[in-house]
């Protein structure tokens, strides 16, 4: 009888264990469960003397005066916007250039003498104009003068005009008594010949003329004297002056 219930004990020794086994693997998973379930969050502690309100963000001067309809205050920093037409001075502004030189007025166009006012022995004239020519219509053709004054003489004082490339000079009877040529620029009207040429560019403009030294070249026709002054070195036309021979 005693063998019986002691095979019965040991027989049972195996279940015992295993049931033993799970039950405590059973409660260590419930306690994890627990554990996991129960377990506290940690908590953050904060110095007393530490400020934790949030901080709010004073409005800025740009932002205020906005707000207010104010305009807007300019701080080292900002952004500055421009308008259009401002942008346009500032691009005009930065495209100029300083100091630079005005620009210089147009040159003013040099008379021209038509191919019929030229001179002939028939019609003596220079700057096509003849000893019957008056001052208005001198005017009228070159317009005011550059300078105007009178030049003594002790029988009859001469009123001149100045038109820089040439003068003329008028009598108190309003009698043109003399044209002077003193520019190259210009066409004097004596078929192409002008100041700077030479003896044989007069001759073959004007022919013969009635007197030639090494100095002068004379052409005399209608009561007046056509002058041609010469270089007698280089042979070059210095001076050209029409006047009257009476």
């Amino acid at each position: 009888m005693n063998y019986k219930y002691r095979f019965i004990s040991v027989a049972a020794i195996p279940f015992i264990l295993m049931m033993l086994i799970t039950g405590c693997k059973q409660t260590e998973s419930a306690e994890r469960a627990a554990g996991a379930v129960n377990t506290p969050e940690p908590i953050t502690v904060v110095p007393a003397h530490q400020d934790i309100t949030p901080a709010v963000q004073a409005p800025s001067a740009v932002n205020a005066a906005q707000l207010a309809g104010q305009p807007e205050e300019a701080h080292p920093g900002d952004k500055v916007t421009l308008s259009s037409a401002e942008q346009s001075g500032a691009a005009q502004e930065k495209t100029a250039e300083p100091n630079k030189p005005a620009s210089s007025p147009a040159p003013t166009p040099k008379p021209k003498v038509e191919v019929q006012e030229s001179y002939s022995q028939a019609k003596p004239s220079l700057m096509g104009l003849t000893m019957k020519t008056s001052p208005e219509t001198v005017i009228a053709k070159f317009g005011e003068p550059k300078e105007q004054f009178t030049m003594d003489d002790d029988t009859d004082p001469l009123t001149v005009f100045d038109y820089t490339d040439f003068t003329v000079g008028f009598n108190k009877q309003k009698q043109l008594q003399f044209v002077d040529v003193r520019s190259a620029e210009v066409d004097p009207g004596l078929n192409g010949l002008t100041l700077g040429q030479t003896v044989e560019d007069a001759y073959n403009a004007l022919g013969k003329p009635d007197s030639n030294t090494s100095y002068v070249l004379s052409y005399k026709s209608e009561g007046t004297v056509l002058k041609l002054d010469v270089d007698p070195k280089s042979g070059q036309i210095t001076s050209i002056k029409l006047f009257s021979g009476k």
